[in-house]
């Protein structure tokens, strides 16, 4: 009974150490999917610790939704942790456009709008250079689950407009 304890603990902690191993590895590669790039956002759009970003707010129970097939999350947060969305629109040439939406940290009447890639392990911002207009804090921005459009209203729900994904930038269609 012995030697069955310690081969069961054994077998866990080598699983443990190939998870580990498995987890480091996928980090250094080049991101594949929306969960991928969610898991490489830097610090600045969470108060969550990283713990936290993996279990609580991807936690379907509180109403994440993880589209791996659309390149499509969202993350719900609370009063501290703002809601994040993420969306990946396929470029001409190859890899992702990433697209984030995130609240003011107090409330979420304010959002912003941001345009990312992700080359080298690192972040470079591109909004202004693909979505070809000025984003508005205090208008609404609805990141696409399906298609290639970010809908975007008034305050009060009017359309305005939606910016449709090109693959290279976006266009203005009203």
């Amino acid at each position: 009974m012995m030697k069955a304890i310690v081969a069961g603990s054994i077998v866990r902690t080598l699983l443990l150490i190939l998870i580990w191993a498995l987890f480091c590895s996928a980090q250094t590669s080049q991101p594949r999917t929306v969960l991928d790039y969610y898991n490489l956002l830097p610090d600045k759009f969470f108060e969550a610790d990283r713990t936290q970003r993996v279990h609580w707010m991807l936690d379907p129970k509180r109403g994440a939704i993880i589209d791996l097939k659309h390149g499509y999350l969202f993350a719900p947060g609370d009063g501290a942790q703002t809601d994040v969305y993420l969306t990946l629109f396929k470029k001409r040439g190859g890899g992702y456009l990433i697209v984030v939406k995130h609240y003011a940290s107090d409330t979420q009447d304010f959002n912003y709008l941001e345009a990312y890639v992700y080359r080298d392990s690192s972040w470079t911002e591109v909004t202004k250079s693909v979505l070809g207009v000025k984003i508005s804090e205090e208008l609404k921005y609805e990141l696409p689950r399906y298609g290639r459009a970010i809908r975007v209203r008034t305050r009060k729900g009017r359309r305005l407009y939606d910016l449709v994904w090109s693959g290279e930038k976006f266009r203005l269609r009203k």
